[in-house]
């Protein structure tokens, strides 16, 4: 019984140290395959359908903010957690630099930092401001840095506007750097 409920090896690959080399405000794309709530959000994506869930690369790679919707039973917020305890549940990871710099990638990461704390926005919604989902809180993050809506044109779909997490990972100031799957580091070429 105790081996079902340990975690699949792959999982276990995952390691930190198999990550290339982090800086703060970088982009974590957790895999749509990560759990329900990632392959929801993947389908809720008009583009790139292969992540779930994104966090924000915090204190040079140790750790990283997500707005998360928490364990059952809990009440989901933003939070900053150890980069190893982000990479627990992942098979498959996208590492994608941001082309923000200066006071503009410090305003992005503050913005980021203040963050932590507010609730999880279950309801989805752009129009608050006081809690937030996972790609909300990037666009906002973003768009602290840019002074500027970072994602004009946002995703729609059933009478709802929202920041899908395809709104973030095609964004022309992203890049992805790196495809990490099962433990195994596929950089791109840049």
């Amino acid at each position: 019984m105790l081996a079902l409920l340990a975690a699949p090896a792959a999982l276990a690959q995952l390691e930190p140290g198999a990550l290339p080399a982090l800086e703060s405000g970088d982009l974590l794309f957790k895999g749509a395959e990560t759990g329900a709530g990632t392959r929801i959000a993947a389908g809720w994506s008009l583009g790139d359908k292969r992540w779930g869930h994104v966090g924000i690369v915090a204190d040079g790679g140790q750790s990283v903010i997500h707005a998360d919707t928490g364990e059952p039973g809990e009440v989901g917020a933003v939070r900053k957690v150890a980069l190893v305890d982000f990479l627990a549940d992942v098979e498959t990871l996208g590492v994608y630099e941001i082309r923000l710099t200066g006071e503009a990638r410090e305003k992005y990461v503050a913005f980021a930092e203040s963050a932590v704390g507010l609730p999880f926005d279950h309801g989805f919604s752009i129009r608050t401001e006081n809690s937030l989902y996972c790609s909300e809180l990037v666009w906002r993050a973003m768009s602290a840095g840019l002074g500027e809506d970072a994602v004009p044109e946002k995703s729609a779909r059933l009478g709802r506007t929202y920041v899908s997490v395809s709104d973030l990972s095609d964004h022309p100031l992203l890049r992805e750097s790196a495809t990490v799957t099962e433990g195994r580091v596929a950089s791109l070429a840049k």
